[in-house]
């Protein structure tokens, strides 16, 4: 078949126009450093391209994602282990107030540094991140966990564990709540906790709750009360007063027993002291508790030093002290492992991680990256051609 000259001619321009195409194209991936230009280009690499880069994205979260938890974490088992040198130096303290050849000031000295250290304590268990969340609150990171309340502190935070995703199929808790942690620590001794229950109108609060009589109080142990004070014309004359009942059944055990203020209400080897006005209906709930806080328990020890009689009482209080600064420690040693247990899970999984998008990238290069070489070889044949 003959061609005519206008079919040659018009041949001719056409494959110009692809071999200019070609070498503009060319250009275009050597100033990019891509094969693709276009998804139409190859379809299927374009697809595989979109899947890598999401998936190099999703590390990169993770990855970010174990960088904020090793922070959170570091900082926890740091205020941990600060919380256990107050600890620690506060039992060294209570071994040196057991010396007999101390006197009552020196000890008075000794128990004025316990609440220094309890000062101190008390920073560290209320610490907050970068962003000014409590680390210790549980979910309820905008809430101060620990706190004075009825003379004595309680925690406002919950039981909650914040928990991050570290990788496709792995997460990874952020926090360790102030209870447990810091609260339910088994004491040698039963103990009693002591709060309001009082109209707003009231101003009546605790100031003071203890043990007075152990073994009366174990005795009775783990029996609750409920103090209610009454009308001041319960009595003749008219004066304050107040009775007491069994929290379980509400029985009755007291009845309008005259209130000294100075000197507390003393019933079943507990005393409590409280400050304010009582109205009529005000009451008070008694608890026995046998576990408490690291705060409530150093606060305690510091409170009860200096006024110990020298022999028994003494080696006893010293010894019961001890024990309980033990088990406080027991538990702290237990929470900072804990920590460090998920440091090392992050660290095994960031190498994890970057060895996926290791190899993320090598092969998301093998099927976008350009082969230079090949081309500007490319390119100067098509330049030479067109010429």
């Amino acid at each position: 078949m003959r061609l005519s000259t206008e079919q040659f001619f018009s041949q001719g321009i056409t494959a110009l126009g692809d071999l200019s195409k070609r070498a503009k194209d060319t250009q275009q991936q050597i100033s990019s450093g891509e094969r693709l230009l276009s998804t139409s280009d190859d379809p299927v690499a374009a697809t595989r391209i979109q899947q890598l880069e999401t998936q190099l994205a999703v590390s990169g979260q993770f990855q970010r994602n174990i960088d904020l938890a090793e922070n959170r974490l570091s900082q926890i088992e740091q205020a941990i282990s600060s919380v256990e040198d107050v600890v620690t130096r506060v039992r060294e303290l209570v071994i040196q107030s057991g010396n007999g050849a101390l006197t009552n000031n020196e000890r008075r000295l000794i128990a004025i540094e316990i609440e220094t250290r309890q000062a101190e304590l008390e920073d560290l268990v209320n610490s907050r991140d970068a962003d000014g969340n409590y680390i210790f609150a549980g979910f309820r990171v905008d809430q101060q966990p620990f706190e004075r309340v009825d003379g004595a502190y309680q925690y406002n935070g919950d039981a909650g564990q914040q928990v991050i995703q570290i990788a496709d199929d792995a997460s990874i808790a952020i926090s360790l709540p102030g209870v447990g942690l810091f609260t339910d620590i088994p004491l040698q001794n039963n103990s009693v906790r002591a709060q309001t229950f009082s109209p707003a109108s009231s101003s009546l609060q605790v100031s003071a709750a203890e043990v007075s009589d152990q073994a009366l109080f174990d005795a009775n142990f783990p029996e609750d009360y409920i103090i209610q004070f009454n009308d001041i014309n319960a009595v003749v004359p008219p004066a304050q007063n107040y009775s007491i009942r069994r929290r379980s059944d509400g029985g009755e055990l007291l009845a309008n027993a005259l209130y000294d203020p100075v000197a507390g209400i003393s019933f079943n080897g507990f005393t409590v002291q409280a400050v304010g006005s009582p109205l009529p209906g005000d009451q008070l709930l008694i608890e026995g508790v046998n576990k408490g806080s690291v705060l409530n328990t150093i606060e305690r020890i510091a409170r009860d030093m200096p006024v110990q009689p020298d022999g028994a009482s003494r080696e006893a209080f010293v010894n019961d002290a001890l024990e309980n600064l033990d088990a406080i420690q027991d538990k702290l040693l237990s929470a900072r492992a804990q920590a460090g247990a998920r440091l090392n899970t992050l660290e095994t999984t960031r190498s994890a991680e970057l060895d996926r998008e290791l190899g993320y990238q090598e092969i998301l290069s093998d099927i976008r990256d350009l082969d230079y070489a090949e081309a500007i070889s490319n390119l100067s044949f098509l330049t030479f051609t067109l010429e």
